[in-house]
């Protein structure tokens, strides 16, 4: 428990780049000469299932290797059964009970999640109304027939308003439910998993009872967990793209040796595209030895030489 609680502590995935897109994938495949690479990419993409998942696989993984044990415990039940182990040799059965319970331990989480985002909307609602009406006393309904009556605007009307204001939302909810919800349920089983996992070890007895669970423990992990990978997945990410941009408008204004730059050319006083020969900071600034590739009618280059000051403006 401790272990599995450890792993689920800390997802790496959302700390990762993004794909890259199928374009500049195969873009660099062709400028390294790893065509194949490609290839495979494009085929495991291909065959890979979209019930599997590409980020949280952690979660995924644990509940794989849970469902493998008890795969592991399933498969001997089956190998006792004499007609079954009299037909199909017992490593047989037992690779393949590990098999199918490690498949639908991996896909359970999912599984899990879609049914939450899902039916989550409707029965918050529901819940909502409910805890509104019998512990607070407040009756939704009365409240609506309350409502004044607006001429102007017809029951049609209204009705169509709310439709529409209710699916967006519901939408909505839904996009970032789906985001939250690996994050929530690797955190609060990291939590629960590590806090009742060390109990045990310290008392060396499982909880009999409701009150020997422990729940400071596991609250106080689960929520160290979410804070970490919420942190990891939103803020740090946002930073390092911030920082990209970053980079990339500074590697766009500062000029090295080698890049291309559009200047007025002193001598054929021509806009035309520049080479920059060398950088040399001076006191006046950042100066810059350009040499003008201006073609005039005949195919000429023009081939001057001369000093620019690097404006960051």
């Amino acid at each position: 428990m401790v272990c599995i609680g450890v792993y689920l502590f800390w997802e790496p995935s959302y700390g990762r780049k993004p794909t890259p897109s199928s374009e500049s994938a195969t873009s660099r495949a062709k400028d390294s000469g790893a065509l194949s690479q490609t290839v495979r990419q494009v085929a495991r993409m291909t065959i890979r299932p979209t019930f599997l998942p590409t980020r949280g696989l952690r979660i995924y993984r644990a509940f794989a290797f849970i469902g493998a044990f008890f795969g592991f415990v399933a498969s001997k039940l089956v190998i006792s059964n004499p007609y079954i182990s009299n037909e199909v040799s017992p490593s047989v059965i037992l690779w393949i009970c590990v098999a199918i319970g490690s498949f639908l331990g991996y896909i359970l989480p999912r599984v899990a999640e879609n049914y939450i985002v899902v039916l989550g909307p409707p029965v918050t609602v529901v819940l909502t109304y409910e805890y509104l009406l019998y512990e607070r006393g407040i009756d939704l309904l009365e409240l609506v027939v309350e409502i004044p009556f607006i001429p102007e605007i017809s029951h049609s009307l209204l009705s169509g308003f709310f439709l529409v204001s209710t699916t967006f939302l519901t939408l909505t909810f839904r996009m970032y439910l789906r985001q939250a919800i690996p994050i929530l349920m690797s955190g609060l089983l990291s939590g629960g998993l590590i806090g009742n996992g060390v109990s045990i070890i310290q008392s060396r007895s499982f909880p009999l009872s409701s009150a020997e669970i422990e729940f400071h423990i596991s609250a106080i992990v689960a929520m160290c967990s979410i804070t970490s990978q919420i942190y990891v997945r939103y803020y740090r990410r946002e930073r390092g793209i911030k920082k990209q941009k970053a980079e990339d408008r500074e590697r766009r204004l500062v000029k090295r040796s080698g890049d291309v730059v559009i200047l007025r050319c002193p001598s054929c006083n021509k806009e035309a595209q520049h080479v920059v020969v060398t950088r040399k900071v001076t006191e006046r600034g950042v100066e810059l030895m350009v040499n003008c590739r201006w073609l005039n009618q005949f195919d000429e280059v023009c081939n001057f030489h001369h000093t620019v000051i690097e404006s960051t403006g």
